[in-house]
């Protein structure tokens, strides 16, 4: 799809993203404003949370929100793909796989310039409920270190996380 355009979110996209969100995710389903307020909050995080949109036409279908975690200057950079929402009407477009490759190598490109302690790689993140086969499917295309943990964390439901490493290579370290 050439016509699909990824980018690092903006202020003025957070309503398009609260609208997404609010109609793809349980949470806010129905609920707007709700929706909305979570959004802006997270928004304001930046930089332990970015967000990035896929735009189509000039209209903001899609997004992907990553959580760093741990702080800046690991040695191993842990960032988690926390959502990824596709409008319905263009879901099955495979825009979900274009934004998580575009987040990142956009992350890893900026944990580069601010972090200069890594030492091999950096690694990325998602968190799927076991039992959701297609969403597992769909990130181990990406995530190909597979499944490397579970959990049972939000109600009762059982989660596996699914990893991969990037690897970087980075100047010598001047002590």
């Amino acid at each position: 799809m050439s016509d699909v355009v990824l980018r690092r979110a903006e202020e003025r996209d957070i309503p398009a993203i609260a609208r997404i969100n609010s109609t793809v995710f349980l949470g806010d389903r129905d609920r707007a404003e709700g929706a909305l307020e979570w959004i802006g909050s997270i928004f304001k995080s930046y930089p332990v949370y970015q967000y990035f949109v896929a735009e189509l036409g000039g209209e903001v279908v899609g997004y992907a929100g990553w959580q760093m975690h741990g702080g800046f200057h690991r040695a191993e950079p842990v960032v988690e793909l926390d959502q990824i929402g596709i409008d319905p009407t263009h879901q099955g477009k495979q825009l979900a796989p274009q934004l998580t490759r575009f987040g990142m190598r956009e992350l890893a490109d900026w944990l580069k310039k601010k972090n200069d302690r890594i030492e091999s790689h950096i690694s990325f993140i998602v968190w799927a409920y076991a039992l959701n086969f297609n969403a597992i499917s769909v990130y181990a295309k990406d995530f190909t270190d597979g499944v490397c943990g579970m959990r049972t964390q939000f109600g009762q439901r059982a989660e596996v996380m699914l990893r991969v490493r990037i690897p970087i290579v980075m100047p010598i370290r001047k002590e």
